[in-house]
């Protein structure tokens, strides 16, 4: 009588800890937020958006990337698979394929088709839906779930495809993203066809809609309706309505799917791109970031609203944090007399092969350029039975040499040793030994490569690149603070804990016992 006892108050207990579960997870990624936005722009936010998350749920204020480079594609992939490149091989936006001697892009596939609002629902000859996960080389938070309960629904949207596709994962029912012309696409990766109701919505809110009056503040103007006319519908991206239609999008999948209305649980990832185009064009001190996130404030508002109304914060779980951050503009910085400047790579890559050449026979040694590596001729090196250890360190040795470089690693220096703790792990971090070139570089603190007089960029291992805001909210997330080091890639264990489920399979990171326990 009493094992049977202890055996029901076990079940019981089980039972309730699987109803406790919630019946939604939102992830909300924004695109290029440093970690220093929180506080900077704090006075300018209003209670109901990034101060409730902060005041509700728990932040965790020492968040880092352990990897580099820090860019949209890998930055998405290492949320939500919970690993570096080294393991789920999104090792940049783009890469140079060695097999193929091209250059691929991290979520390209050519087996695909655009799947559009459209004639025949498909168009052949759009490049803008040929989309899917499938260099992505390990599960994603929203597979386990899928795997766990297939009846689980999973969408991820962004303007950007990368970052709706790498976030929903392989087995997502859907993701969806903007094209050029401001129409929301898939591809026939998800679906032959879009839903109905997104069709609806399209032509209820198509994005020429959002071009009204003008983007102003005391500082700045540009009128709208110029915009749509010049540059096409396309430009919304470029502008924080981008944020605002993509929310609205988001919204509307909420409703008409009906996530979180179910005994399962559904996830949905919502990536917002604008910033990114707006801090990439004018810079993290400029005026017109700043009434960017003034307005992201209030996208968050409406998420949170939502919630509250249609699901609950109970039922509830929500994540925001972001895939990189992003430098100051260099001519910024050297005018303030603090170290910075421009890197130009493909003068770079001459000199190196003039190098070689005089070493080894004129030759071209270097094949490309691309994500701070240089990759050379295997099959040439191989044919003239030079050993790669050897000609790696030579290039390693001569670039070193240049004055924006701070450190150069080898191909077969990354693959033979283990490193922890430094600069020098997150270079390791980032490189995949088929992917990866065979001689990498870091630049100097505040150097890029060369982008406009008033933009900037990001990818290195600095903390200006690495350092992002994590906060949780909702479904037992008790209010908090976190200053310990905590990993990007340990969002998804977290998540998965919450949930039950399995860590994705190339998962590396681990729990944070704060939010879990």
């Amino acid at each position: 009588m009493k094992n049977s006892l202890v055996i029901l108050l076990i079940l019981l207990a089980n039972f309730c800890q699987a109803q406790e579960k919630p019946k939604l997870v939102v992830a909300i990624v924004i695109d290029q937020m440093r970690y220093d936005y929180v506080y900077r722009f704090w006075n300018e936010f209003e209670d109901d958006g990034f101060k409730r998350l902060v005041n509700e749920g728990y932040f965790c204020r020492n968040t880092h990337f352990s990897y580099m480079p820090t860019y949209t594609g890998p930055g998405h992939a290492s949320i939500f698979t919970g690993t570096t490149p080294s393991i789920h091989g999104i090792i940049g936006n783009n890469w140079y394929d060695k097999e193929s001697a091209k250059s691929v892009y991290c979520a390209g596939d050519g087996t695909t088709t655009t799947v559009c609002d459209c004639q025949d629902h498909v168009d052949e000859e759009s490049s803008y839906g040929k989309m899917s996960p499938r260099r992505m080389l390990s599960t994603t938070i929203g597979d386990e779930l899928k795997l766990f309960n297939p009846d689980a629904k999973v969408y991820g949207i962004s303007l950007k495809d990368r970052g709706a596709i790498l976030p929903a994962g392989h087995a997502a029912n859907g993701a969806f993203w903007m094209d050029n012309n401001g129409d929301w696409i898939t591809s026939s990766y998800y679906m032959d066809m879009l839903p109905e109701w997104l069709t609806e919505h399209q032509k209820d809110k198509p994005a020429s809609s959002y071009f009204r009056g003008k983007w102003k503040t005391t500082s700045f103007e540009y009128p709208l309706d110029s915009m749509l006319i010049n540059k096409g519908p396309g430009s919304i991206k470029s502008t924080p309505m981008g944020n605002e239609i993509l929310t609205n999008l988001g919204l509307a999948l909420m409703k008409n799917e009906k996530l979180g209305q179910n005994s399962n649980t559904d996830f949905i990832s919502i990536s917002y791109s604008s910033t990114d185009y707006i801090g990439h064009q004018f810079g993290p001190h400029a005026p017109e970031l700043v009434d960017t996130y003034i307005k992201m404030d209030k996208e968050i508002a409406k998420i949170l609203s939502y919630i509250d109304t249609k699901i609950g914060k109970e039922n509830t779980v929500v994540f925001l944090t972001a895939d990189h951050g992003v430098v100051s503009v260099p001519n910024e910085l050297m005018e303030r007399k603090i170290p910075a400047g421009y890197f130009v790579a493909s003068r770079l890559k001459d000199e190196l092969n003039t190098y070689l050449s005089k070493i080894y026979g004129q030759e071209q040694w270097v094949l490309r350029y691309s994500n701070q590596q240089f990759f050379l001729d295997r099959a040439l090196i191989e044919s003239k039975n030079i050993e790669n250890e050897k000609i790696q360190q030579k290039c390693a040795d001569f670039l070193i040499q240049k004055k924006a470089i701070n450190n150069t690693f080898s191909a077969h220096q990354l693959h033979h040793n283990e490193y922890q703790n430094s600069l020098h792990s997150l270079i390791q971090n980032g490189f995949n030994q088929k992917r990866s070139g065979d001689v990498i570089i870091s630049l100097e603190p505040g150097w890029i490569e060369w982008s406009s007089p008033t933009g900037t960029t990001h990818g290195s291992h600095y903390s200006y690149d690495t350092h992002v805001p994590l906060i949780f909210w909702g479904n037992k997330v008790e209010s908090g603070l976190n200053d310990s080091h905590i990993n990007i890639k340990d969002i998804a264990p977290t998540i998965s804990t919450l949930l039950g489920i399995s860590f994705p399979n190339g998962c590396t990171g681990n729990p944070i016992t704060n939010i879990t326990e």
